[in-house]
């Protein structure tokens, strides 16, 4: 007998979980009933929907479910998937070891730390790769595998033929949304809520921007290109995939995960019919599967905003997949936010101790990140000790990297006594993966002082590849707790940066007690939301998709101004990723002082998207005032002259970004509503 070859085969041979949420005790009875395999939920700490209270389980009612959903023959996870403070970590290992007492089937987790504490903690229960991980790439995927981890929720942006690749590749389990509420920025790369709020995107607590409506405008004169449906350009629509079981089954899928732990009880009933009865249809007989009528009614009767595939099946133009008019929004917790431009809001903050600032300020090193050559030779004449060259170029810009030009900065740089870092993607799917394995192993031998990676995939090639390189542990770790900092340096990190929504508290909380120095920024773009949705092709493409666009991003600065008037750039990248910057860049000037401690061994200038004269002038300013405050210059405040010529060149007003407020201790989201609300009346 000749056995079929065709690995997709083995999708049929195994059934595949379906995945159901409940926030409520009737929400999981429900699911349960209607025929989930597994149900997922949260307790009330440490979870990504912090909103509203009288969700999810206390340890009493979460015992009750455990036993519940065991006795119907069911398995329970638990999310623990919330970025961890300092002053948390004590609470997440009681709450993962508590977990692990319960029985529960897995435990769902985002930040490093959960990883390292179960170990110590000799947690027994399975470990399952949250999402918010943004695992693109196999080998990410093997690393998580190495440090305990049996299952990935992938990345919501790569598509089911990369899920699958992903798991048949990594030797690991994978799980994917194929129904619900899905965000439109790459998993751990929204920060515009955490930065203008407090309320972080990465612990729970997002105030929406990405459903607010925009208007796409040019920079140069302010006029709006023109308005998509009602201008919610950055709100995706729902995810159905009901209808391509089959595909999913095929494409060695573990498990099928629904969204809605929000949702009531009679939603998620009617949602997991739906899809229970659909995959049961499938597996009795794969050649004659099709959807009964009452199964498509169901779940297009129930819908809360429009449905679409999105784009994980490919081919999707950016219009099938965004949900412009917003009419059928159920929750808009915000509409736009006018940012401050005052940079005496450091005002609010203490000011440090003096011995400590001019003990630190003695070696505390500058860094500036370029995109070009020139800018880098401007940077050192300005007097940074690291150059770091971004991989992340601006299409509007041109700038590209020649390796002849890295080499020659590598040369300049050390000539004047300072280093070079490289600084690799973000997101690394295939294409990107390639490109980072090809130019560390041509800058083999050419002295590369730092690489700096976002992902633990990364972080294993840079320690295979640059072995003679100091890694640093870039924004993209999200980084809060000296947990998650202490298992990158096991895993090779020399250095670390803190989250991009770390407050200036938090930021002090990591430095008292990080293993590895820590590198801040100080001045530059804050990256609001990293997205693979264009929305200049939404506008531009005369079927709005990117991958036939004639590129106006090349010819044109665009931005999205939102219903309090406040523009936030939108940068377009080589990939045609959308980098969505706040509207005001950071400038932390004024309390440059505040992060001279001990722990914090660099502060970053982010020159990427700046012209070389801004970049100069920014530098000279910082140099200025941190040899000031080492000593080296005293009594000399040539740092303002510098510092106002800088703010005339800026492109956009600068403000102190995050570090006011603390996303480890927010505000309330109604506090923060009713601070939007004055707001948006004293404008009218």
């Amino acid at each position: 007998m000749i056995m079929p070859t065709n690995e997709n085969i083995a999708g049929l041979t195994s059934r595949i979980e379906l995945l159901a949420p409940a926030g409520r005790l009737d929400a999981l009875e429900a699911v349960v009933e209607a025929g989930a395999d597994a149900v997922y939920l949260g307790t009330k700490t440490l979870n990504m929907r912090q909103h509203r209270k009288d969700f999810h389980f206390d340890e009493k009612q979460l015992r009750k479910a455990i036993e519940y959903v065991h006795d119907a023959g069911r398995r329970l996870y638990v999310t623990v998937n919330a970025l961890i403070g300092e002053s948390e970590l004590r609470q997440a290992a009681d709450l993962i070891a508590s977990i692990d007492g319960m029985g529960a089937d897995a435990i769902i987790v985002h930040d490093l730390a959960t990883i390292r504490l179960a170990r110590e903690l000799g947690v027994t229960t399975p470990l399952h790769a949250s999402t918010m991980m943004n695992v693109h790439h196999h080998e990410h995927a093997e690393v998580l595998k190495r440090l305990g981890v049996s299952r990935i929720i992938t990345s919501r942006d790569v598509s089911l033929s990369q899920i699958g690749q992903i798991g048949r590749l990594a030797g690991i389990e994978v799980e994917c949304f194929v129904h619900g509420d899905m965000c439109v920025a790459h998993g751990g790369h929204c920060n515009t809520s955490g930065v203008l709020f407090g309320k972080s995107a990465n612990r729970g607590e997002c105030m929406k921007p990405c459903r607010w409506e925009y208007d796409l405008v040019r920079l140069d004169d302010g006029q709006a290109v023109g308005r998509v449906g009602g201008g919610h350009l950055l709100a995706l629509k729902d995810l159905c995939l009901i209808r391509h079981i089959p595909q999913i089954v095929q494409a060695g899928i573990h498990c099928m995960k629904l969204e809605g732990r929000m949702r009531d009880a009679a939603y998620l009933r009617g949602v997991v019919h739906s899809y229970r009865q659909a995959i049961d249809a499938y597996y009795e007989c794969p050649p004659s599967f099709t959807l009964a009528v009452e199964q498509i009614e169901s779940v297009y009767r129930s819908q809360v905003r429009r449905m679409s595939t999105l784009t994980i099946l490919g081919g999707a133009s950016h219009r099938d997949v965004v949900d412009t008019d917003g009419r059928r929004e159920p929750l808009l917790l915000s509409n736009g936010h006018a940012e401050p431009s005052d940079i005496d809001m450091g005002a609010a903050i203490p000011p440090q101790d003096r011995e400590a600032v001019s003990c630190s300020a003695q070696s505390i090193e500058l860094a500036v990140c370029v995109s070009g050559a020139e800018a880098a030779a401007a940077a050192i004449d300005a007097g940074a000790d690291r150059i770091y060259l971004a991989a992340e170029l601006s299409q509007r810009s041109g700038e590209h990297w020649q390796l002849q030009a890295i080499t020659d900065v590598i040369d300049l740089a050390h000539r004047a006594g300072a280093k070079v870092g490289l600084r690799t993607p973000r997101i690394t799917t295939d294409r990107e993966w390639a490109e980072t394995q090809w130019i560390l192993r041509e800058l083999t031998g050419a002295e590369l002082d730092f690489v700096l990676v976002h992902h633990l995939g990364t972080l294993s090639l840079a320690a295979k590849l640059c072995p003679s390189s100091s890694i640093v542990a870039d924004v993209g770790f999200n980084l809060l707790n000296s947990a998650a900092v202490a298992l990158l340096a096991e895993l090779g990190a020399d250095a670390c940066c803190a989250s991009t929504e770390a407050g200036l508290a938090d930021l002090a909380d990591l430095a008292a007690c990080t293993p590895l120095t820590i590198e801040a920024q100080v001045h530059g773009p804050l990256l609001g939301m990293l997205i693979d949705h264009c929305v200049i092709a939404l506008h531009g493409s005369p079927v709005g998709r990117k991958d036939v666009c004639r590129g106006p991003c090349r010819h044109v600065d665009f931005g999205l101004k939102d219903k309090h008037g406040q523009v936030r750039p939108v940068i377009a990248d080589q990939h045609c990723r959308n980098h969505l910057l706040t509207g005001c860049d950071l400038g932390a000037m004024q309390i440059l002082d505040r992060f001279c401690r001990p722990g914090i061994a660099s502060v970053r200038i982010d020159g990427q998207f700046y012209q070389t004269d801004h970049v100069l002038r920014v530098t000279s300013a910082y140099r200025h005032r941190l040899d000031q405050l080492a000593g080296r210059r005293l009594d000399d405040d040539s740092w303002r002259t510098r510092w106002d010529d800088a703010e005339d060149l800026s492109p956009r007003p600068t403000n102190l970004g995050p570090y006011p407020r603390s996303v480890v201790d927010s505000a309330t989201t109604a506090h923060v509503m009713r601070q939007l609300h004055n707001q948006r009346e004293a404008l009218i």
